[in-house]
């Protein structure tokens, strides 16, 4: 406990200096407003704009959170079909490491002229980039089961479908939370790249619409919005595991 409390004051007291050098020293070195403001600049224009900012990124959770559960279950259902038809791992696998080693970037305009303006090409986006860690985590969860337990399980009269909820299944569920945790910030990557490019709601389009006019501080505040939504995702996930998956060793040693 105490080294938590050490840890959380080491954490506090770095970003309080982080925080007066960049109030102080930055204004001090003649850096202009529209360069780099200050913090103080920045939350200024944050409760500016806090109506405007709370419309724009529940935008942008409601294409990143519709990406994310088109990953989770396109995502799960190959990692079966990988595990329950072992011949095609050597098929999917390669596949889909060469398609997630292409930079979503550079195919966000062919969304765009694919699926159009809309919220498409932005859920497109968000699920492409989540798939690839859900896929590999699942796998990994639903197939890297003792054969033993298996055995076992069949000897007690499980049938393959009893034997997915009961085993593979929940053995395959921290390893799943683990990959949301990875593919929520990027599946809000993938949203508000589509935001960048397309349309005129989300955070992304507020990043672009202060960098079009300079408003610097404007940029900031939706990038401290877009920071405070990854930081929620993952830490929504974090309390599915203490409630649903508390019997994880990990979660019983804190």
């Amino acid at each position: 406990m105490s080294g938590g409390w050490q840890n959380a004051s080491k954490a506090a007291l770095a970003f309080l200096v982080l925080f007066l050098a960049w109030q102080y020293v930055a204004p001090w070195a003649r850096v202009p407003n529209y360069v780099l403001p200050v913090p103080t600049a920045i939350a200024q224009r944050f409760w500016q704009t806090r109506a405007v900012q709370l419309e724009h990124l529940g935008q942008t959770a409601s294409t990143t959170l519709l990406g994310l559960a088109a990953a989770l279950l396109v995502g799960v259902l190959l990692a079966m079909l990988v595990v329950y038809a072992r011949s095609l791992r050597a098929v999917v696998l390669p596949v889909l490491a060469a398609f997630n080693s292409i930079p979503k970037i550079a195919i966000a305009p062919l969304m765009v002229m694919w699926f159009g303006l809309d919220t498409a090409p932005k859920i497109v986006l968000a699920f492409l980039l989540a798939l690839f860690p859900i896929f590999v985590n699942s796998v990994t969860g639903l197939g890297e089961i003792e054969p033993d337990l298996l055995d076992l399980s069949r000897l007690l009269g499980g049938n393959a479908w009893r034997i997915f909820l009961k085993v593979r299944l929940w053995h395959a569920a921290p390893h799943i939370a683990d990959a949301l945790k990875v593919a929520f910030p990027m599946a809000l990557v993938g949203s508000v790249v589509g935001e960048f490019i397309s349309g005129n709601t989300g955070a992304g389009y507020l990043v672009m619409s202060g960098q079009m006019t300079l408003d610097t501080p404007l940029v900031f505040a939706a990038l401290l919005s877009i920071t405070a939504l990854a930081v929620a995702g993952i830490g929504a996930v974090g309390l599915f595991e203490r409630v649903f998956l508390s019997w994880r060793p990990s979660m019983r040693s804190r």
